[in-house]
């Protein structure tokens, strides 16, 4: 299933990569391609910081933290996004680390998916315990070999 998805978003990118590379020159293609690195690590770094900070301000007044937890997840898989070469990478990296967008993704997602995600169905059957042996009968010695 993941296989079909990485050939066609590497597809994607090499034509998009090709198509501008054709219409600004190669050169500026990969200058931009720098530029938007540069300015996605700074963003991830100002976003990740002031979502560890929600997180922790969170924990502090006894709230859960889990959506803050979650825009962290959200800001890592962006950030990974925005250093893979590409501007279609780099688009959805940048949703990602707008805070608004970022926000109404979770939102959305945790709303279509909240059951499945929050509930826990007993599939398995429970383990049986392990029998311990309780034997007050110690025996000690020595053993050595020649």
């Amino acid at each position: 299933m993941l296989f079909p998805i990485f050939v066609i978003a590497t597809l994607a990118e090499l034509y998009v990569l090709m198509t501008i590379g054709s219409s600004i020159g190669a050169g500026n293609t990969i200058l931009l391609v720098v530029i938007t690195a540069f300015i996605g690590s700074y963003l991830l770094k100002q976003q990740g910081l002031s979502t560890l900070k929600k997180v922790q301000i969170a924990a502090a007044q006894g709230n859960n933290p889990s959506f803050e937890m979650l825009e962290g997840v959200v800001i890592m898989v962006s950030g990974i996004l925005l250093l893979t070469p590409g501007f279609i990478t780099d688009s959805i990296g940048l949703l990602g680390l707008i805070p608004w967008s970022r926000a109404f993704f979770l939102t959305h997602f945790l709303e279509k998916n909240a059951k499945r995600v929050f509930t826990t169905a007993q599939t398995q059957k429970p383990r049986k315990q392990q029998k311990t042996m309780k034997n007050d009968d110690t025996i000690e010695g020595e053993f050595w070999e020649d």
